[in-house]
């Protein structure tokens, strides 16, 4: 007997995938998959775990002489694969919205394709009890006693899930860690000069905004909180970026404009 649990899980437009497989032999194997979709649906998600599945037995399984029972934790999708029980497929059943019912077709052509008498896995006659089944069957969870490899394979649908917080964490870590800057501006003998942390002067020059943006010039933007002295702000508020004519100035204010300082120019 193989086993396959699976589940999958659906965020923004993101699809995840987990499934847990215990082969003929009682080894475990764990599989995640993530993909896009335009409109993911909880439904449509369960039936990618599926269709994942049935590649898996595809390629892996389909030259053993084995049972092989897929469990899913989905009642639409079970549902849709009641052969043995006189079920008329359509979207008032269990099809909540028109691209699942489509999808779940696709999923039972493919079950047909893949328990097919022209395949290897076709229908399972059983001697003693003169009954058969597909080689290859679906079961809902309520048929599993112990549902730890269900709750594992829920883990892993929502892997991507765990590793785009955990990517955003590390993000905001490295936005903390931004070096903090403080430009402050003095006039000496007609001149202006920005002062960075109140220690060395970064640039000079007759007009503040120009000698602003010279300073600005060896900052990286993207590692450095900038905060300015009220001389600073006041200036650039008084500012009117649309009727400057001077085209060193309109520069200046250009490269001010790049670092988002927070200032409405």
């Amino acid at each position: 007997m193989i086993e396959y649990f699976i589940d999958g899980s659906a965020k923004e437009n993101i699809i995840g995938v987990g499934i847990v497989k215990v082969n003929e032999f009682g080894f475990v194997e764990k599989f995640h998959y993530s993909i896009e979709n335009i409109k993911p649906t909880s439904n449509i998600a369960e039936g990618f775990a599926l269709q994942k599945a049935f590649e898996l037995i595809q390629k892996n399984d389909s030259e053993k002489n084995e049972l092989i029972n897929i469990y899913t934790d989905n009642q639409n999708l079970h549902n849709s694969f009641f052969y043995h029980v006189n079920v008329e497929f359509n979207r008032s059943s269990f099809f909540a919205k028109q691209e699942t019912n489509n999808y779940y077709h696709y999923l039972r052509n493919l079950y047909i394709g893949l328990i097919s008498r022209n395949t290897n896995l076709p229908m399972y006659h059983c001697l003693k009890t003169k009954e058969a089944r597909p080689t290859v069957k679906i079961y809902y969870k309520d048929d599993v006693e112990d549902k730890k490899f269900l709750q594992e394979a829920h883990l892993l649908s929502r892997k991507y899930i765990n590793e785009e917080n955990k990517r955003e964490k590390k993000e905001t870590k490295v936005e903390s860690k931004k070096i903090k800057i403080q430009l402050k501006a003095v006039r000496k003998n007609e001149q202006w000069y920005i002062v960075k942390n109140n220690k060395g002067i970064m640039a000079g020059n007759k007009r503040p905004l120009i000698a602003l943006s010279e300073a600005l010039k060896q900052i990286n933007s993207q590692t450095s909180e900038i905060h300015l002295c009220d001389t600073l702000t006041t200036i650039l508020k008084s500012t009117n970026k649309n009727n400057l004519s001077n085209s060193s100035i309109k520069s200046a204010v250009k490269i001010i404009e790049t670092h988002k300082l927070p200032v409405n120019l």
